[in-house]
């Protein structure tokens, strides 16, 4: 496999100071390929010098001229395609070395930063002893080698902690891979496993399989949480609502999980549809938490069955209003969303009735969700409907939810601070 090196070439005392580093780097590599990286004043004091040493023979040689010396952006962006181009020519990034010793800081700065953003392999500087202005004595030079795994490594471990904290459990688990393939330090990749394992599970959450997530959860010890990410409490809090949804028909844990869920989706990725269809569930939920409370469900094998209204439970008088929805087939009185609402304020339960007086909820957000592409219709759902449900739904939450604020907090995803 071909190696290639890309050297910043300054100007040193005289030229050829810098040139007897820059040739004993050379040496010492052994490419097959070199890239100088010069300027103007460098290609007349020093370039002669490096041109004269046999090092350099038998070597395929570039050279560039760099604009603006004092340009950090600008020689970023041109390293960041020559490396490009190399990796294009077959050659690997860990087989590309970096030497950034001589050149003005913005050259050393712009091309160290372009190659670990290309994922370049190593990075070196020539040091040794210090003579008059600084520079190294010849003879007393020795190459100071920096592998850039762990510095990427560490670059990706933060992207993963980003994407955890939007909710891209997905990506953070693959970037955690990628990390470990990197630099495989115990410390480090304990680091990345554990919160691997806490994307997984809130991963699971987020797509509702609340058995899944609660049983990786219950596996992750308080002691094996580093101090600075502040999640104990957190943590905890969400393994008890986890156990509340995972062993609970009814609960408030639930109901507000379901709000949380469609925050997520309507604020952090702008998918409104997707959160409204959540919403609406949230009101099939509260609607049915609120029937069982006033106790006008049947039981199946000890189950409450939401599908199944018991007809004679109903006060005689408005028996008549609801009994048209008794489904022959199934042996059921099965009530729509709308009609579960007016019977539980008919029978003065106080959230049907809120419900039945807010007509922005009850009928023009509901129709508009009836509209979109995840129910009947092709209609996309706005932002501004998405927030007017979102306000509706909470302000419903407060009437069935005693502490709706104590319990958001023990469903709402933790962000790890890093």
């Amino acid at each position: 496999m071909k190696k290639a090196m890309i050297i910043t070439v300054g100007t040193g005392k005289s030229g050829e100071d810098i040139a007897g580093a820059i040739c004993y780097s050379i040496d010492r590599e052994r490419p097959d390929y070199v890239l100088f990286l010069k300027t103007d004043l460098s290609s007349k004091l020093t370039m002669p010098h490096i041109m004269a040493n046999p090092v350099v023979n038998e070597r395929e040689i570039d050279e560039s001229v760099i604009e603006d010396p004092n340009d950090v952006q600008a020689i970023a962006k041109e390293c960041e395609d020559q490396i490009r181009s190399l990796i294009e020519k077959g050659i690997s990034p860990k087989d590309i070395v970096i030497d950034f010793t001589s050149g003005t800081k913005a050259m050393s700065a712009g091309l160290a930063v372009a190659a670990i953003n290309m994922g370049v392999g190593t990075l070196i500087y020539i040091s040794g002893e210090r003579g008059e202005g600084g520079r190294v004595i010849p003879g007393t030079e020795r190459a100071v080698a920096i592998r850039t795994n762990r510095i990427m490594a560490d670059l990706l471990f933060h992207k993963a902690v980003r994407l955890f904290n939007t909710y891209q459990f997905d990506a953070c688990i693959h970037t955690l891979e990628e990390a470990k393939a990197l630099y495989q330090a115990p410390d480090f990749i304990r680091r990345c496993e554990l919160l691997q394992s806490l994307a997984k599970a809130y991963g699971l959450w987020d797509r509702f399989d609340l058995k899944g997530a609660f049983s990786v959860l219950k596996e992750i010890r308080e002691k094996d949480l580093p101090p600075q990410w502040d999640l104990v409490h957190i943590i905890k809090g969400n393994k008890e609502a986890l156990y509340q949804e995972t062993t609970e028909q009814f609960c408030p844990e639930r109901a507000v999980d379901l709000l949380e869920n469609a925050r997520r989706r309507g604020d952090v990725e702008k998918k409104y549809d997707d959160a409204v269809a959540r919403l609406y569930r949230l009101c099939e939920y509260i609607a049915q938490m609120e029937l069982n409370k006033e106790g006008l469900y049947r039981s199946d094998k000890g189950k409450i069955d939401t599908s199944d209204v018991d007809i004679e439970r109903l006060p005689s008088e408005i028996r008549s209003m609801f009994s048209r929805y008794y489904n022959e087939r199934e042996g059921k009185l099965m009530l729509p969303l709308y009609q579960s609402f007016s019977l539980l304020a008919e029978v003065n339960n106080s959230v049907g009735r809120k419900f039945i007086s807010d007509e922005e909820l009850s009928k023009k957000l509901l129709h508009a969700r009836n509209n979109s592409i995840l129910a009947h219709g092709f209609g996309p759902i706005s932002a501004n409907t998405y927030k007017k449900m979102m306000i509706s739904l909470e302000g419903l939450l407060q009437d069935t939810v005693k502490d709706l604020d104590k319990t958001i907090k023990r469903v709402k995803f933790p962000k790890i601070i890093s």
